[in-house]
């Protein structure tokens, strides 16, 4: 299976990174995701006024709109993240690869993606839609339509992400049974550079301290390598 980024994403955005971590895991077993320490760390220490004031959501926020997106209309899965984190109460809880990822999600403030592999059908790439692609959203809302050039993650049929990261889609959707995953970090354009690696470090380490599984594949796909090519 490849993962893959097209080009002209690139010309948009020359220091765009995705770090990809392919694991193979045992989905019921629990371990110390740190999810409420990151959560209370935030309610406490956050210091800017509005979640689009840090840096890092201001990078996807300026992204969004250079690709003609209206970021208050459709926020990146970050902004969206950090806004339950800061609201309070009892964070939400799906299983233990999907809690961990939104851990490291929450820590760094890059937008994190689960792909169940047994879901996608061939490869899986980062690029702008035909237009042609089917999207089922996550909640089990009916079909949409993908606008034609906007940025989606896709198999080599479906859309699997709407507006980049703003929507996930059901069909590659990380369950408890789900026994190989593929998880992207988004690291836009403008943040430091150090960024999507110390967060893909973070996160291998973490699938493995906790005995989550294996790490299979991991690689970080850059403008001067644009593809990685992983079993499944």
């Amino acid at each position: 299976m490849l993962f893959t980024i097209d080009e002209g994403l690139f010309s948009l955005f020359p220091a765009l990174q995705v770090g990809v971590v392919v694991c193979e895991i045992d989905n019921i077993r629990y371990g110390e995701d740190g999810l409420e320490e990151v959560v209370d760390d935030l309610m406490v220490h956050f210091s800017f006024e509005r979640p689009q004031d840090h840096p890092n959501i201001k990078a996807w926020r300026e992204a969004f709109k250079k690709m003609g997106m209206a970021p208050t209309k459709y926020p990146s899965f970050i902004e969206s993240l950090l806004r339950r984190a800061l609201k309070g109460g009892p964070f939400p809880r799906f299983n233990p690869i999907v809690d961990l990822y939104n851990s490291i999600a929450l820590k760094y403030l890059v937008p994190i993606s689960g792909h169940a592999v047994s879901g996608v059908d061939g490869n899986i790439s980062l690029t702008f839609a035909a237009g042609t692609e089917t999207f089922i959203p996550m909640d089990m809302g009916e079909q949409e339509a993908v606008e034609k050039g906007e940025v989606i993650v896709k198999d080599n049929s479906d859309a699997l992400t709407r507006r980049w990261l703003w929507k996930r889609s059901n069909k590659d959707r990380i369950e408890s049974e789900t026994t190989r995953a593929c998880l992207l970090i988004h690291a836009m354009s403008g943040l430091p550079d150090w960024i999507c690696e110390r967060a893909v470090k973070d996160l291998v380490d973490s699938i493995l301290v906790n005995e989550y599984g294996r790490i299979v594949h991991r690689a970080t796909v850059t403008a001067s390598e644009r593809e990685t090519e992983f079993a499944v």
